[in-house]
């Protein structure tokens, strides 16, 4: 899709999914769509440094439904105007949202929330667990195009997943990283088929800033902490081809981190926050923490941010990612440049030992 325009806007928002007992929201979760709703909308020169504007889309990061996602006796359609339709009421999310699953829609059927988007008005887009969304804009059609993609990623299929039961929340068998995939033939050739899907859509992508999105984390700093199969089988497939940056949600804070070129960025704090930063002395030396939003210790309330989400500003020359709170304020912002400069910088670097 191309528009006119100067600049690109969306908004990334992880585990957002309410929870499965009335009213089916957390007060937080509410709180954090009105913030969402502010950063999102259009706002006209002399109220910001310059004209900003309108969002064009919001991104799931997984988790959208609370605790089990949709098991066999939950009333799908009634938890999807509770926990999505009646929370993200605003007229300025009134947008696409490109969905994900993440580990807690695992524990139901995640198939469910995909036949939501065969309704044609219908803002949920979920076509399938793996899809590409991409965006072009340029002032005027005699000005070459910035072209953003988005691969969206099931990272369930490829490192596994454990339901646990919401009594069992914040135990360390909880906390443990994915189990990797199964060995049982169809999950192996499902994890198969998945890195292949991947791997051929990265080798296609010619866009100026490449994003690729899921629920787990590769890194992490915080409570569950890394992804160890998608450390071995994803993350040397994105700096092989040169991804601007890996977004996730799953940990209940928000992070930035930087190594060997790639940019990791996570915010898992759509319902509520924050999770401790227990495993930040396990991050890969190296690399940088640039950012990193916690409790003292899990949901403490030392922090004082009570939910949060991303937001995205996209222009020719850099692509701004900003970290806010519920209430929309940016907490920390960092400019990512396109590929095309990334990939000069990293040629002039010389090494020397």
């Amino acid at each position: 899709e191309h528009v006119e325009a100067s600049r690109l806007r969306f908004l990334a928002l992880g585990d957002w999914g309410g929870q499965d007992t009335f009213p089916y929201y957390t007060e937080e979760q509410w709180e954090t769509a009105g913030g969402m709703a502010r950063v999102a909308a259009a706002v006209s020169e002399g109220e910001y440094e310059e004209h900003r504007p309108a969002a064009s889309f919001v991104v799931s990061l997984g988790d959208n439904f609370y605790w089990n996602g949709f098991e066999d006796d939950v009333d799908e359609e009634m938890r999807f105007q509770e926990t999505f339709e009646k929370v993200y009421h605003q007229r300025e999310l009134q947008l696409p949202w490109y969905i994900i699953a993440g580990n807690h829609d695992y524990c139901g059927n995640v198939m469910k929330q995909q036949k939501f988007s065969e309704d044609p008005n219908t803002r949920w887009s979920f076509p399938d667990f793996n899809h590409r969304v991409v965006r072009e804009f340029s002032v005027d059609e005699n000005e070459p195009s910035v072209k953003l993609e988005m691969i969206l990623i099931d990272t369930i299929h490829l490192a596994g997943n454990l339901c646990y039961p919401s009594e069992s929340a914040f135990s360390a068998e909880y906390f443990a990283p994915p189990p990797g995939v199964s060995s049982d033939q169809a999950s192996m050739e499902q994890a198969g088929t998945t890195l292949d899907w991947i791997e051929n859509a990265l080798k296609e992508s010619d866009a100026d800033y490449l994003l690729v999105v899921g629920h787990y984390p590769i890194y992490s700093a915080c409570s569950h902490g890394g992804t160890p199969a998608l450390v071995k089988t994803l993350d040397p497939l994105l700096k092989q081809h040169g991804v601007t940056a890996y977004i996730s949600g799953h940990e209940h804070c928000q992070f930035h981190f930087a190594h060997d070129n790639m940019n990791y960025i996570l915010s898992g704090t759509g319902h509520d926050c924050c999770y401790g930063s227990n495993m930040k002395e396990f991050l890969p030396k190296g690399g940088e923490l640039k950012y990193l939003l916690t409790d003292s210790t899990d949901y403490s309330g030392s922090s004082g941010v009570r939910g949060g989400f991303v937001s995205f500003d996209v222009t020719r020359d850099e692509m701004i990612v900003s970290i806010h709170r519920e209430n929309g304020d940016v907490l920390y912002d960092t400019p990512l440049l396109p590929r095309d400069q990334l990939l000069k910088r990293s040629d002039a670097v010389v090494e020397v030992k």
